[in-house]
């Protein structure tokens, strides 16, 4: 679920994200300079904008992290397997935001900011899930039809982008719309994408359900009588089948088993081999754990895989390289994604 616009991270609940992996469309943008050789990535000491050059963090942006905060609260095992720990999602989301703000027309300013991080420690964390924290949807000035990279540009808050990583602004979609992106980001708030890219309201504990028109939020699921029920535990006794990002659990037995975390180079996937649990690989998610030959996609995951180190911002990269947390290999280099790229010219360093 895309809590933020700047945050790349979809639906939790039985959905898996694509976090930081390498796109595999090429952005239209305005200035496709080559990419910077690695020894250009100079250590300033200050958070670098995609490239070796210094940037300052824009006023607010050093709030972002009140977002890592929440999701330690709500879905610790999911901030960790995408960015490691607290610490680095405290960085990634304020460089995210500093990119982002310099984009045209951006509604990320100090007083939005500060707005969302007030609104995040009284929001449930129900109200995440189920995509209504309406403070922490950033509206910029763009009309519909405007060049955009993000949705905090857009008056609407909505960027379409489809395959391309430029699009243009558009209204968010009401219940029942399409939402063909699978973000939350295409719906109105209070709504959430489904499975089958709908615009719906989500269900809740108890009620009736159905993955494809009416889903779960995260720490319940689907049952096979269509009602959604809480997941359980790890030890516990499994209600069905399901796999919790939220806290890391995985139900495909009789009895709830915790995900394990892996570093690059480790074994990962649903069943790894060698007696060990279904693992992730922190920071990186899904995105970082590679298929091995014999392993099969299952949930979303690899059976077997390892798990890829992740390519430093401003490095070159291929589209199947994976980026740090909240970046990109855009046009052959990593970097956090920023509007900016699609209506201003920009060299590889910036």
């Amino acid at each position: 679920m895309r809590i933020f616009s700047f945050l790349i991270a979809p639906a939790i609940a039985l959905a898996i994200l694509p976090a930081c992996g390498g796109s595999s469309s090429k952005p239209a943008l305005v200035d496709d300079a080559a990419a910077p050789e690695p020894d250009a990535a100079a250590d300033t000491g200050v958070p670098t904008m995609g490239g070796s050059d210094a940037k300052i963090v824009t006023s607010g942006c050093d709030h972002a992290a009140a977002l890592c905060t929440k999701m330690e609260e709500c879905a610790p095992f999911f901030l960790k397997a995408v960015y490691g720990d607290a610490a680095m999602c405290a960085d990634r989301l304020t460089r995210a935001c500093t990119e982002q703000s310099r984009s045209t027309g951006s509604g990320m300013t100090e007083a939005s900011i500060l707005a969302c991080e007030s609104a995040l420690k009284t929001a449930t964390c129900n109200d995440m899930f189920a995509n209504n924290v309406p403070a922490c949807t950033f509206h910029g000035t763009l009309a519909d039809g405007a060049t955009c990279g993000d949705g905090s540009q857009c008056a609407s808050a909505f960027c379409s982008r489809g395959d391309d990583f430029c699009g243009k602004c558009a209204g968010k979609g009401a219940a029942g719309a399409a939402c063909a992106s699978g973000s939350n980001d295409e719906c109105q708030t209070g709504l959430v994408c489904s499975s089958g890219k709908m615009c719906v309201v989500p269900a809740v504990v108890g009620g009736p359900c159905d993955d494809a028109t009416k889903p779960c939020l995260t720490g319940s699921f689907c049952t096979s009588a269509k009602t959604c029920a809480l997941t359980v535990a790890a030890g516990q006794t499994c209600p069905g089948n399901y796999l919790n990002l939220g806290d890391g659990t995985l139900c495909l037995g009789q009895t709830s088993a915790q995900i394990g975390a892996a570093a690059p180079g480790q074994p990962c996937g649903l069943s790894p081999g060698n007696g060990q649990p279904a693992t992730l690989c922190a920071p990186g998610s899904v995105a970082a754990c590679t298929l091995l030959s014999g392993g099969i996609q299952l949930f979303g995951l690899p059976t077997k895989g390892i798990c890829s180190a992740a390519v430093q911002d401003g490095f070159t990269c291929s589209a199947t390289d994976l980026c740090q947390p909240g970046a990109q290999c855009i046009s052959g280099t990593c970097r956090i994604p920023s509007g900016r790229y699609c209506t201003q010219t920009v060299d590889a360093g910036s």
